[in-house]
């Protein structure tokens, strides 16, 4: 794209919008670059907190098509302390770079890499076209974020917490599930989504998406014979307040053996998932919270999280959160203590973060992981985020 981008540079004159026509012997195509806005949602993964203005995406109009060009990174400081042994390292966290070409009015691709991955497996984050008949239809193909949980589908530029929360991880096949994987969140498949009843302030009342997947994770073919649905409606009764509900259910193929010896790894296993939450803003509040549970073949499993940000002045908050895992809710209290691997945690995090300019921010967080077995966790992390 950069290649495409310099090729045409002699010809592009860079402005507000500047329009030059290239001339051939037999017809003309018009090339121009701009920072106008584009669709809402090729700029949600940059949209920043409220008492900021979006980032303005890099928009390439070549003859009727449109290509922008927007990104992400994060680089951060963390010292960990586990029992008495403390490390404390810089590490790149996520450097993302996304492209979303609107070929017509209705069909559009969507490209997103992580650069900054050290697995090559795992480079290609999405890849899918979209096809929308209308706001209330549109058809996705290809490989993105199941729609299961609202902490999955939302941008971690976007987030409070600098990781996703550790329940969300686990139950979302983000991290942390070695039955599940560590995919990110994301499969290949098919989905509808839509918006329905529009209000008078330009919001939708309703929000869904129904999506078929392999339940394999990302970049990987289906490794059984069984198909994974996913399912999240959203009700907004005001533009500040979201009611979500989501689903997945299928068979998955162990990518490890279970920590409980009930699943071998290699063998297919009931994996089901579901949640409630709730998002409400109350300047100069804002609060997310969700409750989830599941079962890996016979094993149920819950998790629980809230998020707190309290706006102190402008650009400028403070962010809470509790977070709760319970991988096995039928052990007993004598079991879950005499057994060799934590299986119940409660994650406290309180942090600062100042917006630098629009998507761009400094965070820093101290976490304390109360494990039900073994040493408890204490976290420092300092991450700075820029985009564009």
């Amino acid at each position: 794209m950069i290649v495409a981008i310099l090729a045409f540079m002699p010809f592009v004159a860079v402005a507000e919008e500047v329009t030059a026509p290239v001339e051939t012997e037999k017809k003309s195509l018009s090339v121009s670059v701009s920072t106008l806005n584009t669709s809402d949602s090729a700029i949600m993964a940059t949209k920043p907190q409220d008492g900021e203005k979006p980032v303005q995406p890099l928009n390439i109009h070549i003859g009727p098509s449109k290509l922008t060009l927007f990104g992400y990174a994060q680089t951060q400081f963390d010292m960990t302390k586990i029992g008495p042994e403390t490390k404390n390292s810089f590490s790149m966290t996520r450097v993302i770079l996304m492209a979303n070409a609107e070929l017509t009015r209705k069909l559009s691709f969507f490209l997103m890499v992580d650069v900054a991955s050290n697995q090559a497996p795992k480079h290609l984050h999405e890849y899918f076209a979209q096809y929308a008949f209308m706001p209330e239809l549109k058809i996705r193909v290809g490989q993105f974020k199941t729609p299961y949980t609202m902490e999955n589908i939302i941008s971690p530029t976007l987030l409070g917490t600098v990781n996703l929360n550790e329940g969300t991880r686990y139950m979302a096949g983000v991290a942390g599930d070695p039955l599940y994987g560590n995919y990110v969140g994301r499969d290949l498949g098919a989905m509808v989504t839509g918006d329905a009843i529009k209000a008078r302030d330009g919001h939708y009342y309703l929000n869904y998406s129904l999506g078929v997947f392999n339940g394999a994770g990302m970049n990987l073919r289906d490794n059984n014979k069984h198909k994974d649905v996913a399912a999240m409606l959203n009700i907004l009764p005001t533009k500040d307040i979201t009611i979500s509900g989501s689903f997945i259910i299928g068979k998955g193929n162990a990518q490890a053996d279970d920590m409980f010896g009930t699943i071998a790894q290699g063998t297919d296993y009931t994996r089901n998932r579901w949640s409630v939450g709730v998002e409400a803003k109350w300047n100069p509040l804002k609060l997310r919270t969700e409750y989830m549970q599941g079962r890996n073949g016979d094993i149920n499993n819950r998790a629980f999280y809230a998020e707190l940000w309290c706006r102190l002045f402008r650009n400028f908050d403070v962010v809470l959160d509790y977070d709760y895992l319970d991988k096995n809710t039928a052990l007993s209290k004598e079991v879950r203590d005499a057994f060799p691997i934590w299986t119940r945690t409660n994650n406290y995090l309180v942090g600062l973060q100042y917006w630098v300019y629009k998507a761009c921010r400094i965070s820093t967080q101290y976490i304390f992981s109360d494990r039900n077995t073994g040493p408890d966790t204490k976290a420092w992390i300092t991450q700075f985020q820029i985009a564009f």
